[in-house]
């Protein structure tokens, strides 16, 4: 018997989700400076009332840049993530509906190849041969991030393909278009859910990590790795640069992996109440 109710961690993690949104889209009536307004006579200053996260080396408004940046950190996380689940979605079921024959070994081979390059390493040749850009980041990610997507999408069809329903549907000429859409694409639904939540937090910090290396978002774009990157010089003089961005970053993962849990828990099939 499944539960009733969402999982605590999951209605924690979507608390922790809201807050940092309500912070990032409501940026402008937050703080009233802009992310790249400078001030020349208020560098580095330390948090006080007219700066709360003090200002970066430009005299920069860090707690602008930081909600302001979490829009490009979060956005382009959730870009890469649905044109990953999309391509991963319609490759996996696509496998699995041919399961066994040619097409089905190609795409197989295909996906074990990309799961064992490096994607640093991936990103790094994008990176020299187009150039640093946060499209290109982008496009690295995508290109490596929809595999994991396609082996569940796939190891799902695969697994509903032996269900007396799915059966059912071809004896009374179903095509392989309706199988598809009425048969397989349900039930990979939760399962690709709980790990795009997983994935969506892997995904941030995988973005952030890039940015903080230098492959990502430019300045002057406020961007939550990219600032982290541009604080560590003045660490010891003033700390409070990576404060906010590191913060942000924490506990959105933190939001992200709360709410794969309780999606995992709460979609589990198998999952029995307990006593």
């Amino acid at each position: 018997m499944r539960k009733s109710k969402l999982p605590y961690s999951c209605i924690v993690g979507f608390i922790l989700l809201a807050i940092i949104g309500v912070g990032v889209f409501g940026a402008p009536f937050i703080s009233r400076y802009e992310p790249q307004q400078q001030n020349a006579q208020a560098r580095l200053e330390k948090p006080s009332a007219a700066h709360p996260m003090g200002t970066d080396r430009f005299g920069r408004d860090m707690l602008s840049r930081t909600l302001h940046g979490g829009r490009t950190t979060l956005g382009s996380a959730v870009l890469a993530l649905t044109v990953a689940l999309t391509i991963g979605l319609a490759v996996g079921l696509l496998a699995g509906i041919f399961h066994g024959s040619p097409l089905d070994a190609i795409l197989m081979r295909t996906i074990d190849v990309l799961l064992a390059f490096p994607f640093i390493v991936f990103a790094m040749i994008v990176a020299a041969l187009f150039g640093t850009s946060f499209l290109h980041l982008l496009v690295a990610v995508v290109s490596v991030w929809w595999v994991s997507f396609a082996r569940v999408a796939r190891s799902v069809a695969i697994q509903a393909k032996q269900e007396t329903s799915y059966a059912a549907a071809q004896v009374l000429g179903a095509s392989r278009m309706s199988l598809l859409r009425g048969e397989l694409l349900p039930k990979a639904v939760g399962p690709l859910l709980v790990l795009a939540a997983f994935e969506l937090a892997q995904l941030l910090l995988s973005i952030s990590a890039l940015s903080f290396l230098g492959l990502g978002a430019q300045p002057p774009t406020s961007e939550w790795g990219s600032m982290l990157s541009d604080g560590r010089d003045h660490f010891m003089q003033a700390p409070h640069l990576l404060l906010g961005p590191a913060v942000c970053i924490m506990l959105t993962v933190l939001a992200f992996n709360l709410i794969g849990e309780g999606l995992r828990d709460r979609l589990d099939p198998y999952e029995r109440t307990g006593f």
